[in-house]
């Protein structure tokens, strides 16, 4: 049996590309369009495919074979696969929809999560649509809640009609990343199980190299994790603050731009929860006297965070949303890209208070939240 090798990486058999092929009605283009989404490297393409249909493929030195997720490891290991220069098609964009800002309370126990990696077009601002890789179909993914000492049993699926593949980072979980941060292709699904042994308000992202692209498309979500007594009562929010680069793309719906993600350009927005300015369009209404708690998430990929509410002081907060890690009486807390905070506060008289990014360029930009006391 004759095999192809992948060059730094390991040899696909026949059996295999047939397999493929099998599976894809023999469309060896389709092949070539999975194997750049792969990031497989150009001369193993030539060899693979003919140098003809080899030339349309960019090529990104990454190496992956063609089998199980067994061999799919991922993060920010520059020798692991990626998907290369791949980015996400412009399609039909879906209509804006608000984002709950409000937290959901949750019990201790076993906690099953599944989220699904699927190509998307979105409103990220007013007029503005975006193609975005995405969690679930939305930017920011699913708001997840668990409890410290949960088990969790979890799923990634890939989409079948998705252009490239995907992975799955908990900054919540503590586990090998060869082993279950892996890199999955378009409609296979992979399960693990895991723990939170500390609470917190965790960044989960795409891990699949170049991170920076996946996350930067949109690629990632919030998982607050509960202390195991829980949080005393409040008013729970939660705002996951991210930064997009942008270009045009065909039909008017704007591309990733991963050359401004690399720091060569600026970025064009900086949002709570996916949509620019989207909670000052619809204020979020809280109830006087009564207290707050707000989860602030920084998934970036790049812009810092100085989070302030406009006329209030927090009574506590808590580096990484951890009860033990706290302190009082704060103007403001900054938050770097993957990490998280928690604050608490009383806003004690009606009216309108921004909650911001108080490095203001970014509040510009559009991290801009009005919570409306009544």
């Amino acid at each position: 049996m004759s095999s192809y090798q992948f060059p730094g990486g390991p040899a696909v058999s026949d059996e295999q590309v047939e397999r493929f092929l099998n599976t894809n009605g023999g469309d060896r283009r389709a092949l070539l369009k999975r194997a750049a989404a792969l990031g497989l490297a150009m001369p193993a393409l030539g060899g693979l495919l003919g140098n003809a249909q080899a030339q349309e493929t960019p090529a990104s030195g990454h190496q992956m074979d063609m089998g199980t997720p067994q061999s799919g490891y991922v993060g920010s290991n520059p020798q692991s696969p990626g998907t290369g220069s791949e980015s996400p098609v412009p399609m039909q964009p879906s209509p804006f929809k608000l984002y709950d800002p409000f937290l959901k309370p949750v019990e201790p126990g076993p906690k099953q999560i599944t989220l699904t990696a699927m190509d998307a077009a979105l409103m990220i601002a007013k007029d503005v649509p975006y193609a975005a890789w995405t969690f679930d179909g939305t930017v920011p993914g699913p708001m997840l809640r668990v409890r410290e000492g949960d088990k969790v049993d979890f799923t990634l699926k890939i989409d079948p009609n998705a252009t490239t593949s995907h992975s799955l980072d908990f900054h919540s979980a503590q586990t090998p990343p060869n082993v279950n941060y892996k890199t999955i292709m378009p409609g296979e699904e992979f399960s693990w199980s895991f723990t939170p042994k500390y609470p917190g308000a965790f960044m989960y992202h795409c891990g699949t190299p170049p991170v920076l692209m996946h996350i930067g498309t949109g690629m990632y979500g919030a998982m607050i994790v509960d202390p195991k007594e829980g949080w005393p009562p409040a008013q729970e929010i939660a705002f996951i603050q991210s930064d997009f680069y942008l270009k045009d793309g065909e039909n008017g719906v704007k591309v990733p731009d991963y050359t401004k993600m690399l720091g060569n350009g600026n970025m064009d927005y900086v949002v709570f929860n996916g949509y620019a300015n989207q909670y000052v369009e619809n204020p979020i209404k809280v109830k006087v006297g009564e207290p707050i708690r707000i989860f602030l998430v920084n998934c970036g990929p790049n812009a810092w965070s100085t989070f302030h509410v406009v006329g209030a002081i927090f009574d506590a907060g808590y580096l990484n949303a951890n009860p033990q890690n706290k302190m009082v009486g704060l103007q403001s807390m900054a938050v770097g890209p993957g990490d998280g905070i928690c604050v608490e506060l009383t806003l004690e008289e009606p009216g309108e208070y921004p909650a911001v990014n108080h490095a203001f360029g970014h509040a510009a930009h559009g991290a801009v939240a009005i919570l409306k006391a009544e």
